[in-house]
């Protein structure tokens, strides 16, 4: 019994831990992929037939956002798949398209119906929030001005915008999600590549 009692006593002062190292970016995941999701939803309006076979040279120098070499790289796949042929120089381009950003960010919104969080006086310390009722609305907003030239002529400016949502509700323990852009334009690349792989 005695014995018993010592190793019971003993493994009382044993102390065992395990660590793992966590970091998080200087962005979310979820807002780079909002804006990027809305730069997709504003270059899918892009329709040049008149750029059909010809030389374009894409000028991205008004072009001043976060996330510029995605929309460079977006808007170069687009012309391409236009069947234009893009040149690396002005000279000799039958067309030039230039790319400008009119606005390229996120807007939050929140909403909370019970007590919100509450730092503790003479501490360091936070209360946490009581939300009876809360939703939470992200959205990725992009404006684009797209210009073609033609020996210096404008042939055509219009102005593409894009838009991705996504928004949490929460009524005390339970989650809803009536939008998620982020996931729909997920599953649609994921059956894209799935058709395509069928098609092989």
């Amino acid at each position: 019994m005695n014995y018993v009692l010592l190793v019971t006593f003993s493994f009382s002062f044993l102390v065992g831990c395990t660590t793992r190292t966590v970091s998080n970016t200087p962005r979310t995941a979820i807002e780079q992929l909002l804006l990027s999701t809305a730069a997709d939803h504003a270059l899918s309006k892009l329709h040049f037939p008149e750029l059909s076979g010809k030389k374009v040279y894409l000028d991205f120098t008004n072009l001043q956002a976060y996330d510029t070499e995605y929309i460079k790289s977006a808007v170069q796949t687009v012309i391409a798949e236009n069947n234009s042929i893009i040149v690396v120089t002005p000279e000799g381009a039958d067309h030039v398209v230039q790319v400008s950003s009119g606005g390229f960010g996120n807007e939050y919104k929140e909403t909370l119906v019970g007590i919100p969080a509450l730092p503790v006086p003479g501490s360091a310390m936070t209360l946490p929030e009581l939300a009876l009722w809360k939703t939470v609305e992200q959205d990725g907003i992009i404006k684009l001005l797209i210009t073609v030239y033609s020996d210096s002529q404008i042939v055509s400016a219009n102005h593409y915008y894009g838009k991705a949502e996504r928004d949490e509700t929460f009524f005390l323990w339970i989650r809803s999600q009536a939008k998620d852009d982020i996931r729909k334009a997920w599953e649609e690349a994921d059956e894209k590549l799935h058709v395509g792989q069928s098609l092989q």
